[in-house]
């Protein structure tokens, strides 16, 4: 068998390396532009990713300001509708208390109305019997004159505070829609918020 002397002089590879062949005139030029390339191509990667990177940001700023200007008029809004509800409920307590009080005056318009006619029906009562005597009952008459025109001004009264209440009921039923609508505003909103 051969020596590894033997065979390492045989072969086609230098005894001694020397530095020009590694080094040779053409590669350092070659070996620096790829450096420079690849510089260059890293610079601009770098300059691409901060340019993205500041207009996310500006955009993501503008977003911010965007969602923080809708927050306050979120915010804005929710004091206005909080201030509409306490007028429109105060509103329709003072309409729920006038018709309650037009109720009691109906009620009491009603036993007026009942007393009369009872006194009413008594007099008339009274002037048959009279006529049947023959007797002249002038004063019972007058009163039943008196009488038919208080019932005529307590079937006006009960006529107007009937027209009252009914309106007031009109009144009301919008208020109490109003109302709902914004009970279910503030609902969505606060809803929203969280």
């Amino acid at each position: 068998m051969p020596s590894l002397t033997d065979n390492l002089m045989n072969s086609d590879i230098p005894a001694k390396l020397d530095q020009s062949s590694f080094a040779s005139s053409s590669c350092i030029p070659m070996a620096l532009a790829c450096g420079f390339a690849g510089l260059a191509v890293g610079g601009l990667i770098i300059i691409v990713v901060v340019y993205k990177c500041k207009g996310e940001k500006a955009g993501l700023q503008k977003r911010i300001i965007s969602l923080e200007t809708e927050l306050r008029n979120n915010r804005e809004d929710k004091e206005n509708t909080e201030q509409l509800v306490t007028t429109v409920l105060e509103q329709k307590r003072e309409l729920e208390n006038q018709r309650k009080q037009l109720r009691e005056q109906l009620d009491e318009v009603e036993k007026e109305r009942e007393r009369n006619k009872r006194t009413l029906q008594t007099v008339e009562g009274e002037i048959t019997q009279r006529e049947m005597t023959f007797d002249k009952p002038e004063e019972l008459l007058r009163q039943k004159e008196n009488l038919l025109q208080a019932q005529w001004k307590l079937d006006q009264t009960k006529k107007s505070t009937e027209r009252q209440l009914l309106n007031i009921d009109k009144l009301l039923d919008p208020i109490e829609f109003q109302i709902g609508r914004i009970k279910n505003r503030r609902r969505d909103v606060a809803i929203f918020m969280e």
